[in-house]
């Protein structure tokens, strides 16, 4: 295999040794046919993100090797480690520079992957982003909104909707710098609340009424401390039932209230009644079904 620069490293060396090598499509396809005969199963969520970080030209040389090693029941080297690699190189018709580590002892299998992986919301705190931990919550949330029109947590794999990677989330979070306003504001309204309404379900409905025109922003600000507030609310006003709402959610499990799109829909649909100066008798019925509303553009001629 020629090293990157210049010579040649062994796969079969029983003499540990690293280079750095241009893997090609082809030169990929054979080592996963020929030499990853004693892995783990693979795992297409995860190849199939590698691959698609290739294609973006996203994916970049860590340091993180393809190690290879010999097995007692085999006569020539085998695949240790980076077979979810040489699939997406495989998948992604691209050739990449990657690091090549032979001689290995086969026990190391056992050992490989064994550490956690970085966390976005850790690679955001490392760039110096505030509440990073939630900010990745919400992002993830309101991505989930904008592409699935739905207000619900990330199944990922389990749903078979996977959700955007690292870096296409870090991406996401810059083009849209309001986020990180959906994430200061919900936090004071959830903790008003003790969690009876999600922070990522708050942070859906002030990005979605927010996001509906440039004069909304702040518009949803003084809803959002309408609802924490509380003062001066008749018994037609529309945030007087849902404060009321949000107080019989808090007083029952979690199980037993409405799912994030209901809260959702629930909170758009008042501050539409609100901004319009709308009374309300009862809270309206929304299902899981329900698609999302659409934020009113009678802006507040009504208001008072």
């Amino acid at each position: 295999m020629p090293r990157h620069g210049g010579g040649e490293i062994r796969l079969d060396s029983r003499t540990p040794d690293i280079a750095f090598v241009t893997a090609t499509p082809r030169m990929a396809e054979i080592l996963l046919n020929e030499r990853n005969l004693h892995n783990r199963k693979m795992v297409p969520h995860a190849r199939a993100l590698h691959a698609k970080a290739m294609q973006d030209h996203r994916f970049v040389t860590t340091g993180d090797t393809l190690k290879f090693g010999h097995h007692p029941d085999y006569a020539w080297a085998l695949t240790i480690d980076g077979q979810h690699r040489l699939g997406a190189i495989v998948d992604s018709g691209q050739s990449f520079v990657v690091g090549v580590a032979v001689g290995i002892d086969f026990e190391a299998q056992q050992y490989t992957d064994t550490g956690r992986a970085r966390k976005v919301h850790e690679t955001l705190a490392l760039n110096g982003e505030q509440n990073a931990l939630k900010l990745e919550t919400v992002a993830r949330w309101v991505h989930r909104l904008e592409n699935e029109k739905k207000c619900r947590k990330q199944g990922g794999r389990r749903d078979g909707v996977p959700g955007p990677s690292g870096y296409e989330l870090v991406d996401f979070i810059n083009a849209n710098p309001m986020i990180r306003d959906c994430v200061s504001v919900s936090r004071s309204t959830y903790r008003r609340f003790k969690g009876a309404i999600g922070l990522p379900t708050l942070g859906c409905a002030w990005w979605h009424i927010a996001r509906a025109d440039p004069t909304y922003p702040a518009i949803a600000d003084e809803f959002f401390h309408r609802i924490v507030d509380g003062t001066g609310l008749t018994a037609n006003d529309p945030i007087y039932h849902l404060r009321e709402r949000i107080h019989a959610m808090a007083a029952v499990k979690a199980a037993n209230r409405p799912s994030p799109h209901q809260q959702f829909c629930l909170l758009v649909e008042v501050f539409n009644a609100w901004l319009e100066g709308r009374t309300m008798k009862r809270l309206p019925s929304v299902t899981n079904d329900s698609p999302l509303p659409v934020v009113s553009s009678k802006a507040a001629i009504m208001r008072s």
